[in-house]
């Protein structure tokens, strides 16, 4: 168990803070470190991706979040998307699966839309 010992006006604080969002102060002095190792994990999953020590998949796993969210997150930061071979592959295999639906349920709904859904 982590136990801390802070200076009187930073505990002070701290009481203040949780009495005013209505928290104990157990629970922020909480929320405060994941919030530190939740940013943590983002940036360095964001450097070993840019350094590209680590695949996309293996950057959001670092970073706690999925591959989509972590995309979003990179081009937030203007970070170019860096896919390997096998990371692109199992996206144009997502984007086909996703095309191969779309026109069956076209089809399927509306058989006069055959050719249109095809294209």
């Amino acid at each position: 168990m982590l136990k801390i010992d802070l200076k009187a006006e930073d505990d002070k604080w701290l009481k203040e803070i949780a009495k005013e969002i209505d928290i104990s102060m157990k629970d922020l002095a909480y929320m405060s470190i994941m919030k530190i190792i939740n940013e943590y994990r983002v940036r360095k999953a964001m450097r070993e991706y840019t350094e590209g020590a680590v695949s996309l998949g293996k950057a959001a796993e670092i970073a706690g979040v999925s591959k989509r969210k972590f995309m979003v997150m990179i081009e937030d930061f203007g970070i170019p998307l860096n896919l390997d071979a096998r990371d692109f592959v199992k996206c144009f295999g997502f984007l086909s699966d996703m095309r191969e639906y779309r026109v069956y349920k076209n089809v399927s709904r509306t058989p006069a839309l055959k050719g249109e859904a095809c294209r």
